[in-house]
């Protein structure tokens, strides 16, 4: 699963502070604008299972102990890095931290 797949979590992991951490695997496969679309597709996903299918996942977390990482074999573009939170009108006071990773390839 990648950020081109954008009806899918790639992967959970509980966040060493406690919480969990919800990755995006970007493999840098896409160009730069068919890869911020898709980024853009997988951030409104992700943000709707936190909002929704994730207290029956995990009732043991709260959505605001959530972050979002994204794992980059490339570094992120510029309109990515402009996005570092998530907010929604539907869920007042829920904010959601997305932070990247740059993990390249060992592929090349």
């Amino acid at each position: 699963m990648t950020i081109a797949d954008e009806n899918t979590i790639d992967m959970i992991a509980r966040a060493s502070e406690g919480g969990l951490k919800l990755i995006i695997v970007d493999d840098g496969s896409l160009d730069d604008t068919a890869r911020f679309e898709a980024f853009q597709k997988k951030l409104q996903n992700y943000f709707r299972y936190i909002v929704g299918q994730l207290k029956d996942d995990h009732p043991e977390c709260d959505p605001n102990d959530v972050t979002i990482t994204v794992a980059c074999a490339v570094p992120p573009t510029e309109a990515m890095q402009k996005i570092s939170g998530l907010e929604h009108p539907g869920a007042p006071g829920l904010s959601v931290s997305v932070d990247y990773e740059v993990i390249p390839s060992p592929f090349g």
